[in-house]
């Protein structure tokens, strides 16, 4: 076990399944209680059941589209009220829709930049709230190498990629004076 990371509190976006599922059981495996979202709330209840079962660890599974504010704003007032405060935020849910950009769809290319650019801002946001007053915390935005290298017939999640590396370093500017990594 990660001595640094027991009796830690995080917040994981896009947990129900995949990639973040499994960095849920990393950090409840390494001592910290979770708070799982995703838009698949049986899903996200029952992987938080069974990491709950299987590490002895606090886990609450939370219906959530990070790319709507309310319901953004909903799962971290349901984690504090649950947790006190979040000394973790891993920003995984993400989607990929890819096309040769001549037959991209508009409303597709929005939806992957919503959910990958904006949905990310939403939850960092909410998050740094939460970090502001407790004095600190760590905000981790899962990303890609499309992130640093263009990707052919996937524009749309590079774009979003692309920009989650700016917006990461933007908040890593304003919020170091704060104590938030």
């Amino acid at each position: 076990a990660c001595p640094r990371l027991s009796g830690k509190i995080a917040l994981v976006t896009g947990a129900a399944q995949g990639l973040g599922e499994a960095l849920s059981a990393f950090l409840a495996s390494h001592g910290c209680n979770v708070t799982l979202t995703d838009l698949n709330a049986p899903g996200v209840r029952e992987v938080a059941e069974l990491l709950a079962d299987t590490y002895g660890r606090q886990m609450l599974g939370l219906a959530c589209d990070v790319t709507d504010e309310a319901q953004v704003e909903s799962a971290f007032a349901e984690h504090a009220r649950v947790f006190g405060k979040l000394d973790i935020l891993v920003a995984n849910a993400g989607i990929v829709m890819a096309s040769p950009v001549v037959e991209a769809d508009a409303g597709q290319w929005r939806k992957v930049i919503e959910v990958n650019l904006v949905g990310y801002m939403l939850v960092a946001k909410h998050a740094a709230r939460m970090m502001l007053a407790q004095g600190g915390g760590s905000i981790v935005q899962i990303n890609s190498k499309s992130g640093k290298v263009g990707s052919s017939k996937n524009s749309a999640y590079a774009a979003s990629k692309f920009g989650g590396i700016g917006l990461t370093q933007s908040l890593a500017l304003e919020l170091a004076e704060h104590n938030i990594r």
